[in-house]
């Protein structure tokens, strides 16, 4: 056959593949006759809902649903828009005990030119586990350093992490230095040796400097770049440009009141935009965030109060800065616990959370915080259809999740859970 013969039924059949894929797209997805929560709107009883392309197509109780749509019976169910994890490193672990499978930090304590997305794992084992209990969308970073890298926004589903990839670089990530718990250095004198209160908090200071210098120094590399052209680029420096300008966030984890009132210190000479994470002493701040506007990604809440600290602080922290009108979001902070992100929020009602809240901050808070609530966080026509199916409330553990669609498209609850329970379920009986 001569190459031009061959042409013509190649070409043929990227018409149709094209043609067949346009199709797929083009074809809706309705879950009928089920209670949609749009989280930002009333409930919808006995409601429809319309994915197609993607996108939420239509919602409501008048809905024409169209002949060619594949039909999920939602009697006596209920749809809520997917859950959002707003600090973890999935996809940048495996096991933790394997060097091997870990990719979460970076020599060095000033890497602003990682690009967080670049680590990603799609075909992690840990990635269809979470998705089943309505996780869709997670902000994944690296940590380690005094300045991590750029934290990446991802939906977890696709080949790719460029496929997966929401915001590529969403934040970027500090941690604020702390005098810490009383460590050891120095191997003189016999063994290890404390550290003193002293040494520890001049420690600090250095890298609280240390950081304000770097910072600076971005920010006149910034001035000179918008001035001049030919200069010789300093990746490291460049890459903190949109974050200098206010045009990003930057997400600083901070813990204890001092490191909370430090970072925003730091924000405020720097004029910075941030966020911050962790606040385990958020409550003692809560007026001063509230004012400020700032919001925090609290979590986890599956950790152990100090032995000097009320057995409940853990715990309330979210509901006092919720109560203080303080926006608030959840992370599991935890690759292999992601998908516990519901039960964070749960817990969290049981010290004073109000429930309404609690949802809200595992979905539109924390997609308003990272610029995206015009396309997730909640169910709204025109937003990308990250959507599940319940039997109730995703914050009960009793909850069983049904469905799950991740940009229209129907994931597969096949993981290593499920593939374990078979494989364990069909072993062979004992004569």
């Amino acid at each position: 056959m001569t190459p031009r013969m061959w042409k013509a039924p190649v070409i043929a059949l990227a018409v149709l593949a094209a043609d067949s894929e346009m199709d797929a797209q083009a074809r809706a997805v309705v879950i009928r006759n089920a209670t949609l929560v749009p989280v930002t709107a009333p409930r919808i009883e006995r409601g429809t809902i319309i994915l197609r392309g993607g996108r939420i197509e239509a919602l409501g109780t008048n809905v024409a649903v169209p002949s060619d749509a594949t039909i999920v019976d939602g009697t006596g169910l209920f749809v809520y828009p997917g859950l959002i994890d707003a600090g973890t490193n999935l996809g940048l672990t495996e096991i933790g005990s394997v060097p091997g499978g870990e990719d979460t930090r970076e020599i060095g304590d000033f890497n602003p030119q990682n690009v967080i997305l670049t680590a990603v794992n799609p075909h992690s084992e840990l990635i269809p586990v979470t998705r089943v209990d309505g996780v869709t969308t997670a902000v994944t970073s690296a940590e380690g350093g005094l300045i991590s890298g750029a934290a990446a926004l991802i939906d977890l589903a696709g080949w790719t992490p460029t496929e997966m990839a929401v915001v590529p670089r969403v934040a970027m990530v500090v941690n604020f230095p702390s005098a810490g718990p009383q460590g050891f250095g120095g191997f003189g004198g016999g063994g290890r040796q404390q550290r003193s209160a002293a040494d520890r908090r001049e420690a600090m200071n250095r890298q609280v400097r240390q950081l304000y210098q770097f910072f600076e120094d971005a920010r006149a590399y910034a001035d000179v770049h918008a001035r001049a052209t030919g200069l010789k680029s300093d990746h490291k420096l460049e890459a903190l440009i949109p974050f200098m300008r206010g045009e990003l966030p930057v997400i600083i984890d901070a813990s204890s009141a001092d490191q909370i009132r430090g970072a925003i210190a730091f924000a405020d000479s720097l004029k910075l935009k941030i966020i911050i994470r962790g606040a385990r002493d958020g409550w003692r701040v809560a007026d001063t965030l509230a004012a400020r506007k700032i919001p925090v990604i609290v979590g986890p809440l599956t950790q152990a109060p100090a032995n000097d600290e009320p057995y409940d602080l853990v715990y309330a922290n979210p509901g006092v800065l919720a109560g203080a009108g303080v926006q608030i979001a959840f992370q599991s902070s935890d690759a292999s616990n992601s998908r516990t992100l519901p039960y964070h929020a749960a817990l969290a009602t049981a010290y004073g959370l109000d429930p309404d809240e609690a949802l809200r901050a595992v979905t539109i808070n924390p997609a308003r915080m990272f610029g995206i609530a015009d396309k997730y966080g909640s169910l709204e026509v025109g937003k990308v259809a990250n959507v599940f199916v319940t039997t109730g409330d995703p914050l009960d553990v009793r909850t069983h999740v049904k469905h799950v669609f991740i940009r229209g498209d129907s994931i597969s609850f096949n993981d290593r859970h499920t593939m374990l329970y078979e494989k364990f379920r069909a072993r062979p009986k004992k004569p």
